[in-house]
C-alpha cells in the first residue's frame, strides 16, 4: 500500500512540477559565499557621491490660487451677482469647494456671505435670479476642478 502511493505522488509531481533548468537553479550557485569579503574602498569625504541638496523636484505639480485669491477679490453680502455664480441654477444649493476650485478659507467665506445675502433678500433661496442666467460661468459644474474627496 505504502509503494502504490509513493508511486503515485512521484507521478503527481512529476506531472506538476516538471523541472526546467530556466526555473530552478543549484543551491550553491544561488548566493555568493559568506566569507568572501568586498574590497573596494569606500571615501566618505568624496563630493561626487554626496547626494544634491536644494533640487526642485521636477515632478512636483505648480501651487494653484482660487480665483477669489488670485484676483483679490473681497466677498460682499450686497454683490449677489458674483456670489450667484457659486449656486446651481437648479436647486439653489451652493457649489462644493471641489467644483469651485476655491481655498477652504474663501469657501466658508463664501458659505457665509451666501447666508447673510439670503437673509438680506439680495439672493432667492430656493433658485437662481433669472436675470443672472445669461453671466459667463467662473468654472464649468460639470467638470471639477479637484476629483471628490470621498470619492
Amino acid at each position: 500500500m505504502l509503494a502504490a502511493m509513493s508511486h503515485i505522488l512521484a507521478r503527481v509531481s512529476r506531472t506538476s512540477f516538471p523541472r526546467s533548468n530556466a526555473l530552478c537553479r543549484p543551491f550553491s550557485n544561488s548566493a555568493a559565499p559568506l566569507d568572501q569579503k568586498n574590497d573596494v574602498a569606500v571615501r566618505e569625504d568624496d563630493p561626487a557621491d554626496q547626494p544634491l541638496e536644494n533640487l526642485a523636484n521636477p515632478y512636483e505639480k505648480p501651487k494653484t490660487k482660487c480665483i477669489l485669491c488670485a484676483q483679490n477679490v473681497k466677498l460682499d453680502y450686497k454683490n449677489a451677482r458674483l456670489l450667484q455664480q457659486f449656486v446651481s441654477n437648479f436647486s439653489g444649493r451652493v457649489y462644493e469647494r471641489h467644483i469651485t476650485g476655491l481655498c477652504e478659507k474663501q469657501q466658508k467665506l463664501l458659505l457665509a456671505t451666501i447666508s447673510q445675502s439670503r437673509r438680506s433678500g439680495y439672493m432667492p433661496i430656493v433658485i437662481k435670479d433669472p436675470r443672472y442666467l445669461r453671466d459667463p460661468k467662473l468654472f464649468d459644474p460639470m467638470r471639477p476642478i479637484r476629483p471628490h474627496p470621498y470619492a
